[in-house]
């Protein structure tokens, strides 16, 4: 069938066959086609004018009656054929850009690229004011990964009909698709301006509201989306996501199921179920819900890595083979390959073959790292940005705004460090509440940092009161709560200057045990890109260590450093100095920690609920072949102080 994605060619052979056959009306109509893409070709308007003679006009206009065949077809969900029937009708109605919308729709959801843009474009070409078709095509080039393509479009629909929510609104994804997150913000703002009742704009927002770690916002968005579209599963399943991050794992697994109830099949839904039963210690439900996942698609690499690790060794034989496959398989995605290169080489160390496991996370910590943007500010700018601004006391003016608080217990380092371990082991005694992994202080700094010297005490009162809101709303009144984000070790100038009487705690290991575990672990964001590369990491590691020692020197005797390997080697001792310098009494508690019933969002979930154990103290030596260039990379003589021999 002639239809959009067609040459023009195609068109006038099908046309000359429907003469040649006695289709009258439809060779018509083909001809039809070909001028209107090609207005002087000359042997077409010959063959029309030839068929106008025998009384060939006989085609007819476009009724409302067949516009309406065609949505019943499309809004029944069978887009396949939905497809067909648009093709039937822009052959008979080759000027309709109405069809052409559809075409492109239908097509674009079958998984045929081609046939959607040509679809979406012919339909612009035909009516230049069709905005529905812009915002239509614009949406889908950010659903192929082309949001750079689909600004422009999207922008010039808004500029035809200013008020155009559903524009606006796929605008808005664009711009967060390519991380432009305020642009996107003011987008979704205007959907929500012209359709108040607009649930698909609520929910984007909600899910840009969650990326800046806005949780109570987000809250209030997927709510919101709810109101209107109560059997919304994205929505709730995006609420859960909210839920799961505040540690209400069994509100948010309520929410999962109601969204699976109404798609059963939807893997993502599946997969966040998942991993919100092992966040929470519940492996076995775990499992459960993975092996779903795999049924449904059986190649699905995150939910095969993820399920690896709870799958007891002697028990892995078949799930590794099928990895091993797939790994080698040509046709496996890359971010496939990634996902089964971590799991395979965290397999492998397990069995003692280590040349085979850093092949392993070697090609995925390679896939990985090559095809990530960049960031919008390097690492090493970031160091030298924020040690400058606090060398030359550029934030003198917030001290009239320090909190004197005791509250925020701040735990940071490298990641791997040990971070999870010490906030598991302070957040089982009775007056501490972990509050997990906050970006708060981050997001929330952000204007501190632009503003520099010019940040006034009113902008530092600003920050410690949303703050301390964002880190206390689920601590029910604790003495100290725990904001565990690696991370802050850029940000001890910021928090020393507002929370003085806070306490931090770096915990250090030996960096050549924390840089290979960075490298043999996944993160899902491309924040940390240092982490997939040898040279990269020991760079960024410096940095870190010459960063805390300037810290040490700006604010002496307020950074409590803990050693990961003095902790395993006398957790008591260790724990005891820990709680003394939080000011808590002793608890024999604390030395169960692994026992505690606390979600816990990091890689190291698995390994905090089990006994402190000191095997992985000096594991790096295992690979010492393969980590020439991140040793020779750190400065040893500035890790002296760290290094176990």
């Amino acid at each position: 069938m002639a239809g959009a994605g067609a040459t023009i060619k195609q068109v006038l052979d099908a046309a000359e066959q429907a003469a040649t056959a006695g289709d009258v009306a439809r060779a018509v109509a083909l001809y039809r086609q070909v001028l209107t893409k090609a207005p002087k070709h000359s042997k077409a308007k010959k063959a029309l004018a030839r068929l106008e003679k025998q009384g060939g006009t006989v085609g007819r206009a476009m009724t409302q009656a067949d516009a309406n065949v065609l949505v019943q077809v499309l809004n029944s969900g069978d887009f396949a054929n939905a497809q067909r029937v648009a093709r039937d009708m822009s052959a008979a109605f080759p000027n309709e850009p109405f069809v052409y919308n559809i075409l492109g729709y239908a097509s674009g959801m079958v998984g045929d690229q081609k046939a959607a843009i040509e679809a979406f474009k012919w339909a612009i070409k035909l009516n230049p004011n069709f905005v529905e078709a812009m915002s239509n095509y614009g949406s889908y080039l950010v659903q192929i990964e082309r949001p750079n393509d689909a600004v422009p479009v999207l922008q010039k629909a808004i500029a035809k009909k200013p008020d155009y929510a559903e524009a606006h609104h796929n605008l808005g994804v664009a711009y967060f698709a390519m991380g432009q997150s305020d642009a996107a913000l003011q987008h979704y703002d205007l959907a929500l301006k012209y359709a108040p009742n607009y649930a698909n704009a609520l929910n984007s927002r909600g899910s840009l509201k969650t990326s800046r770690h806005d949780r109570v916002g987000a809250e209030a968005d997927f709510r919101a989306a709810l109101a209107i579209a109560p059997k919304d599963a994205g929505a709730l399943a995006n609420l859960a996501g909210v839920f799961a991050a505040d540690g209400k794992s069994a509100e948010a697994v309520e929410l999962l199921e109601q969204a699976l109830v109404i798609d059963s099949k939807n893997t993502e839904t599946l997969l966040q179920l998942a991993i919100i039963y092992n966040e929470s210690g519940q492996s076995t439900q775990a499992i459960g819900v993975f092996e779903r996942v795999l049924a449904i698609e059986p190649a699905h690499a995150q939910a095969l890595r993820m399920m690896l690790d709870l799958v007891p060794l002697g028990d892995r034989g078949p799930l590794i083979s099928q990895m091993e496959t797939l790994f080698q398989a040509e046709q496996t995605a890359q971010i496939d390959k990634v996902h089964l290169g971590f799991a395979l080489g965290h397999h492998f160390e397990k069995t003692g073959d280590y040349g085979k496991s850093y092949a392993c996370l070697e090609t995925a910590n390679r896939l990985y790292r090559q095809d990530m943007p960049p960031l919008p500010e390097t690492d090493d700018k970031k160091f030298a940005r924020i040690t400058k601004a606090f060398e030359t006391d550029a934030f003198a003016a917030l001290r009239d705004a320090a909190d004197p608080t005791e509250v925020p217990v701040f735990i940071l380092g490298m990641m791997r460090s040990g971070t999870s371990l010490v906030e598991q082991i302070i957040a089982t005694h009775s007056d501490v509440f972990g509050a997990g992994e906050l970006n708060a202080v981050t997001e929330m700094g952000k204007t501190l940092y632009d503003k520099g010297a010019k940040a006034t005490a009113a902008d530092g009162q600003g920050f410690t009161t949303a703050y301390l809101a964002e880190l206390t709303r689920n601590a029910k009144g604790a003495a100290r709560v725990v904001d565990k984000m690696p991370g802050n070790f850029f940000n001890v100038g910021l928090i020393k200057t507002l929370f003085p009487n806070a306490k931090i705690i770096n915990t250090v290991r030996d960096p050549r045990d924390n840089c290979f575990s960075i490298y043999k672990n996944f993160f899902d964001t491309y924040a940390h890109q240092y982490a997939y590369d040898q040279v990269e990491l020991a760079r960024f590691a410096n940095s870190y260590k010459q960063m805390m020692n300037r810290w040490d020197e700006l604010f002496p005797d307020q950074i409590y450093h803990v050693s990961y390997e003095a902790l395993v080697a006398d957790q008591e001792g260790e724990s005891r100095k820990l709680l003394d310098y939080l000011g808590l009494e002793w608890q024999d508690s604390v030395l169960e920690f692994h026992k505690t019933k606390r979600a816990v969002r990091t890689a190291s979930v698995n390994q905090v609920r089990q006994k402190i154990y000191r095997s992985s103290v000096k594991s790096w030596q295992n690979y010492a072949p393969y980590l020439q260039d991140l040793y020779e990379g750190l400065d040893k003589k500035l890790w002296a102080d760290a290094f176990v021999d």
